[in-house]
């Protein structure tokens, strides 16, 4: 029983960091100037890190903004900062 509480916290706190730096990232690009980032994006770190619904929805946000940079700028290559690491 230990051993799955322990796997469960470590795996929260690696998708909590994950979804932390992502989050950073999405800021980044906001303060840069990416429009299509500040429409899309409203899903807060805890809630894409922690809970079903909020994954979805991050989720979804990913789908949607990867849309909108292809509707505005006829192609996908400006999501490439998705796979930089």
């Amino acid at each position: 029983m230990f051993e799955k509480l322990r796997a469960a916290v470590t795996g929260a706190t690696v998708d909590l960091a994950g979804q932390h730096q992502f989050t950073r990232d999405i800021k980044a690009r906001i303060a840069g100037g990416d429009l299509e980032a500040a429409a899309v994006f409203r899903t807060g770190t805890l809630a894409a890190a922690l809970t079903e619904r909020g994954r979805e929805a991050r989720g979804q946000e990913v789908v949607d903004y990867v849309q909108a940079v292809q509707q505005a700028d006829g192609s996908a290559d400006r999501v490439s900062w998705f796979f930089r690491r």
